[in-house]
């Protein structure tokens, strides 16, 4: 059942991928509405999908690559219809619903495994980590289109006749502020992963993790994220370098999250 789920999702997120491109072709809002129904659809697809393998390998279909791609691709989905509840800004969904699609068809592309559960997760601490980094992530691509959306919009603003996408995209200010709500959403959620994933590993693993490369990597990240964060609240950062510094940040997610899979990681015997 969860596989006809998910095949449902990746055919109702389709719409939202057929939307994106008529929009950067067209430059126009292009079949929103429907797409932004299908999104919703598919999200409730996808929760189900979620819910049927996880009652069927008997534990939270997170700790594999076609669980961890599906489950990155839900709660970007669920991250984008809370940022719109709140601001109504359709020209995320451009960013938004390509990524979800591609997100979603890979871990339909990649088999689910059915062996049992590992002996190393079956802790609260690893399921308090997964979900958690996962969300924060998640924020963080909305701050990373934020940031994305902010310079177009700064570039466009310098033009003597601007173009298409100046009046389709959010002002300046709205930019900053749904990056840096993203980012102090996203940081929190991030720091206790972190520590989860911490706790987890010194009570689970026996092997040496302190180099385990996506250990490093994910303290980078974090490290990144509170300059940030620390400097928007102290020095008020704002405007240009703050999008640009949101931009790097989920550069480096991408490297953790895909970049370190197979480098000998402590994490690969849920990559299998």
């Amino acid at each position: 059942m969860n596989t006809l789920f998910l095949r449902l999702t990746i055919a109702l997120y389709s719409i939202g991928l057929l939307h994106s491109f008529l929009t950067i072709v067209t430059r126009k809002k292009t079949l929103f509405r429907v797409a932004l129904a299908g999104i919703g659809l598919g999200f409730i697809s996808h929760a189900l999908s979620i819910i049927f393998a996880w009652i069927e390998l008997d534990h939270p279909p997170i700790t594999d690559n076609h669980g961890a791609l599906s489950f990155f691709a839900f709660v970007i989905v669920l991250a984008f219809l809370v940022s719109y509840a709140r601001y109504r800004l359709e020209s995320l969904s451009v960013f938004v619903f390509p990524l979800v699609f591609i997100l979603t068809l890979a871990a339909n592309l990649i088999s689910s495994p059915n062996a049992a559960r590992h002996e190393l997760l079956r802790s609260l601490w690893f399921y308090i980590h997964i979900p958690t980094t996962f969300l924060g992530y998640a924020a963080f691509f909305v701050a990373f289109s934020a940031g994305i959306m902010y310079l177009i919009q700064e570039r466009e603003l310098k033009r003597k006749r601007p173009q298409a996408f100046y009046y389709r995209l959010p002002s300046l200010e709205i930019c900053d502020d749904l990056g840096y709500r993203s980012l102090s959403v996203g940081f929190p959620l991030l720091t206790v992963g972190i520590v989860a994933g911490a706790l987890w590993a010194s009570r689970s693993l026996t092997q040496p993790w302190g180099g385990d490369p996506k250990i490093i990597w994910s303290l980078i990240t974090w490290l990144v994220y509170a300059v940030l964060i620390h400097y928007r609240l102290s020095a008020g950062l704002r405007g240009r370098r703050a999008a640009m510094m949101s931009i790097l940040g989920f550069v480096i997610v991408l490297l953790t999250f895909l970049g370190t899979r197979h480098q000998g990681s402590a994490h690969s015997f849920i990559q299998q």
